[in-house]
């Protein structure tokens, strides 16, 4: 991609981006998008994601999911003074995931372009086709029979656990960034909004982080059906087994930062 820098676009929809004019990065940097919010004022500069529908022939459409950000990055050892982006952060986190097989939005492109002195970077993901976000999903989940509740709670326990056991925390791990997509064998869960998550050691760290977060955030779930899901992420297939006191005192700790 012409005047970019760590870019990355995947082939298999290179044809279809350059239909549309989007082989360039300045292509994409003015493409008009409908954001889903103004974009955040924060740390010197400013991010933003939109939302970009593109036709094709004799195909479903390409729904894209476009985020924009400019001087926004994070301090890191490597990059002390104007930071790295933190959608490079998260392509490499999507990208893990993919390697990992964790559902996760499939990156079609990434790319950086300084211009000025700015540090730009684009993220371009596609849309998790049948998912639905967790929040959306909490108000009717409430009211199904208990085997279909929490056969998705099962699912969503599991699937946070294989993330955490990669090392990684989310940060940012609320119902809104959880997607579900239904199955009456096993729903499939995918993670979003990874530009905060970091690796980290200590598996309780990891728990007791983002439960918490989790924990805060779904208010109206019963606590029969909390302990059935910290039981499946805890023991998965054993989760039979009464909590030992190690993860008594986890709970805890969840409950009480959750509070916060």
């Amino acid at each position: 991609m012409e005047h970019s820098l760590n870019h990355y676009q995947d082939p298999v929809y290179e044809a279809a981006l350059q239909r549309h004019g989007l082989d360039t990065f300045e292509a994409w940097w003015t493409r008009d998008i409908a954001w889903f919010e103004a974009p955040n004022q924060r740390r010197g500069g400013w991010s933003g994601v939109g939302k970009l529908v593109l036709p094709q022939e004799n195909l479903p459409a390409l729904t894209l999911f476009v985020k924009k950000q400019q001087n926004h990055g994070r301090r890191t050892l490597c990059h002390p003074f104007a930071g790295e982006p933190t959608f490079r952060r998260e392509y490499h986190r999507l990208q893990s995931l993919a390697k990992a097989g964790i559902p996760a939005p499939k990156v079609l492109m990434y790319a950086e372009s300084p211009q000025a002195g700015n540090q730009r970077a684009i993220l371009v993901t596609e849309n998790l086709h049948g998912f639905v976000d967790l929040e959306q999903l909490l108000p009717s989940m409430l009211n199904q029979p208990q085997h279909a509740r929490r056969q998705l709670l099962r699912a969503v326990a599991r699937q946070i656990r294989r993330f955490h056991d990669l090392g990684w925390v989310h940060r940012a791990l609320y119902p809104k960034h959880i997607f579900v997509r239904p199955d009456d064998a096993a729903p499939d869960v995918a993670l979003i909004d990874l530009e905060k998550a970091r690796q980290s050691l200590g598996a309780w760290r990891r728990a007791r982080f983002d439960l918490a977060a989790l924990h805060r955030h779904t208010a109206d779930l019963s606590g029969r059906d909390r302990l059935y899901f910290l039981k499946h992420y805890l023991y998965g297939e054993t989760y039979t087994r009464p909590l030992g006191w190690c993860d008594r005192q986890l709970l805890k700790w969840i409950t009480k930062r959750s509070k916060r």
